[in-house]
């Protein structure tokens, strides 16, 4: 019998846990986890393996009795699975409860909230929901004195954030009886709606509820000017809306205000899905398109994307298509668009993984894009990985991405390495762009330019030892300079310098304007500036897709 400790590392389900979390594990896989060790002459992944096959989807239905059928499992392992179905069987129903909440109307509302209308102190209470208008989360954010009330915006909308919400409507009680909104109910919530099209989650009402009934005061919001109000008698007035400042200047909650304007004049909508940081987004742009839905689930990306791109694309986070999670995202709900572009997540298939592909769950987010392609049928699509994808397996997953574009969906398919170095990028990155068309157009891909932009000298304002620079990595930082591993470490005019988030936002190519947000840390900028894309050269194969669909919309 092979033992767990005899096989790699990497393959044992703690250490894979540990080191990617639960959804990298097979169902057997966190079943041995739960199990912690083997019967005599069978290790813990192979009968782990033996109940899953067993059992199958029926496993939460298992008896203590069915599972000391398997040779080997007494009660002790019996009533360890057993008990551990039971308790997430009990903690779902908790959560979940047996009907779904839709809310559509004020009063739906109130029905969530029955609590308040006698409450005898003043509380605020936000519910969030989902695309869909069902309740995901019910938060008390403050409870006050007889007529005083603690808000802060990061309350409000942090909860949301967390249960990726597409809305929320903030509920206040009166325990006066009367729902009559004051003065200051009005300006705190024209503040709230204002914060939440800053951070992406809409608010669809603020309610008063009250003995003497429930007042809605969201159409009063677009006759109130936010100004100074003392809502809060207890603590620093002024700290009542502190990152709400002055509702003119987009700066107030963090927002890039040194961003371009938005694209008032174009024929061509995309949409940016696995968007990092928003290198396409920022190459599109510059080609002249307008972004219309972005997708994107790491937390501290979403930030640095939010605080660059709010006032480029405004309607993108003020009508709820800043999303997170692409899988839950309801194709048929999402706006329309011409181009479809992205650079699904790449480290299954990258060098520096374990290039397990489609094995892995972040591989077939592919699918999701194959999804959406074939529910909007936009006129073209842009995706971007590793080049290690070209040769995975073989090169069989390469052939099934391109079978799958070209028969399933009907669309061309063209394809190429190219490297930062080719647009003028003192890194080669050499990466895979697959670019097509829903009508089957000829593309040309554009031809690199001669020279670099800038050298690594330039990059770092003195005489280093090389003009081409290390290729961007999400890790592994911090390598000696005579490391062969080594990617940030250079000799600038004779001393070993690092190379920063400053030197790395020059060496993809954004531009001088965008920045990285303050509580976003050095750390996570040079992580996301290692899973992003060089930006000249998205936005010349960007400039070329709509030469194309430019191009045949004359011939038609």
């Amino acid at each position: 019998m092979t033992k767990l400790k005899d096989t790699p590392k990497h393959d044992r389900p703690r250490e894979k846990f540990l080191e990617k979390g639960s959804d990298a594990l097979t169902d057997s896989e966190l079943l041995a986890i739960l199990l912690g060790s083997g019967i005599k002459g069978t290790n813990v992944k192979v009968l782990a393996q033996k109940i899953s096959r067993k059992f199958g989807d029926k496993l939460m239905d298992a008896t203590v009795e069915d599972l000391k059928q398997i040779p080997g499992i007494g009660d002790a392992k019996a009533l360890q699975i057993a008990s551990m179905f039971a308790l997430a069987n009990r903690m779902y129903e908790k959560h979940n409860g047996d009907e779904e909440h839709k809310v559509l109307s004020a009063l739906d509302a109130a029905r969530l909230v029955p609590e308040l209308k006698t409450a005898k102190k003043e509380h605020l209470v936000c519910l969030y929901l989902n695309a869909r208008s069902v309740l995901v989360h019910k938060e008390i954010v403050s409870v006050g004195t007889l007529d005083k009330s603690i808000i802060h915006p990061r309350e409000v909308f942090a909860p949301g954030l967390e249960k990726h919400a597409a809305s929320v409507i903030v509920i206040h009680n009166h325990p006066s009886g009367d729902p009559s909104p004051s003065d200051e109910d009005k300006q705190v919530a024209a503040r709230i709606v204002e914060a939440g099209k800053i951070v992406g989650i809409n608010v669809l009402d603020f309610l008063i509820i009250a003995e003497r009934g429930v007042h809605s005061i969201l159409a009063e919001l677009q006759k109130v000017e936010p100004k100074a109000t003392d809502y809060v008698a207890e603590g620093n007035q002024g700290s009542l809306f502190d990152l709400l400042v002055d509702s003119r200047h987009m700066y107030f909650l963090g927002v890039n205000d040194k961003a371009p304007e938005p694209i008032t004049k174009t024929k061509h909508k995309f949409i940016d899905l696995f968007a990092g940081i928003g290198g396409f987004h920022v190459a599109f742009h510059n080609a002249g398109a307008e972004c219309v839905f972005v997708s994107e689930w790491d937390e501290k990306a979403r930030t640095t994307y939010r605080h660059n791109f709010y006032k480029v694309s405004p309607d993108i986070f003020r009508n709820g298509n800043f999303v997170g999670d692409i899988t839950k995202v309801n194709e048929k709900e999402m706006p329309d668009f011409d181009i479809i572009t992205g650079g699904f997540p790449c480290q299954p298939f990258s060098q520096a993984g374990f290039k397990k592909g489609f094995n892995e769950a972040r591989g077939t987010l592919f699918f999701d894009v194959v999804r959406l392609m074939k529910e909007k049928q936009p006129k073209a699509f842009f995706l971007e990985n590793v080049r290690g994808l070209y040769a995975h397996d073989g090169g069989k997953t390469f052939e099934t991405i391109k079978r799958i574009i070209e028969e399933d969906l009907g669309y061309s398919f063209h394809a190429k390495i190219v490297k930062a170095s080719d647009f003028g990028m003192p890194q080669h990155r050499p990466r895979l762009f697959m670019v097509g068309f829903r009508d089957g157009h000829d593309f040309e891909w554009p031809e690199p330019v001669k020279e670099l932009k800038y050298t690594m000298s330039d990059i770092f304002g003195g005489k280093c030892n090389k003009d081409v620079g290390f290729t961007l990595r999400v890790g592994g930082r911090g390598s000696q300079i005579t490391d062969r591993r080594n990617w940030d470490a250079y000799r600038v005019d004779g001393k070993v310098v690092q190379l920063g988030p400053k030197e790395g936002l020059k060496m993809q190519g954004f531009p001088e304007w965008f920045e990285f947000p303050e509580d976003v840390s050095s750390v996570q900028s040079m992580k996301q500036l290692g899973n992003s894309v060089a930006v000249p050269a998205i936005q010349a194969v960007a400039e070329r897709i709509i030469e194309t669909l430019e191009k045949y919309d004359k011939q038609n």
